[in-house]
């Protein structure tokens, strides 16, 4: 087995998972421009930033997870592509992901960052 290549197909969904616990027990308090969920959106105001975050770790969990079964399924059926194959699933995970809190975002809050009733 080389392992090398089993540590590396798994650095990024750990990471992932890391991240995601950390930003879910200890979220970004301000909006800022080094970490958290920042999109333009996002960024609005206050209300929504803290929303947004909220939903953005949970998206990173849900993608560390996912990933991580994948990248091990990939490791074990197709080692000498495993990287390459997860990140290609990783960028779509994330494009699907950012989609998601974004609609999240459009359902809750109008297009001046005010509640939706």
């Amino acid at each position: 087995m080389d392992w090398e290549l089993f540590f590396g197909t798994l650095l990024t969904p750990l990471l992932l998972l890391g991240f995601g616990w950390y930003w879910k027990i200890n979220p970004p308090k301000k909006i800022n421009h080094l970490y958290g969920y920042r999109t333009r959106r996002s960024m609005a105001n206050q209300q929504i930033w803290d929303h947004a975050n909220r939903i953005g770790a949970k998206m990173l969990l849900w993608l560390g997870w996912v990933t991580l079964a994948i990248s091990v399924l990939l490791f074990l059926l197709v080692p000498t592509y495993a990287i390459l194959i997860a990140t290609f699933i990783l960028l779509i995970g994330i494009g699907m992901g950012m989609y998601w809190c974004e609609t999240q975002l459009n359902r809750h809050y109008d297009r001046n960052g005010n509640p939706k009733p």
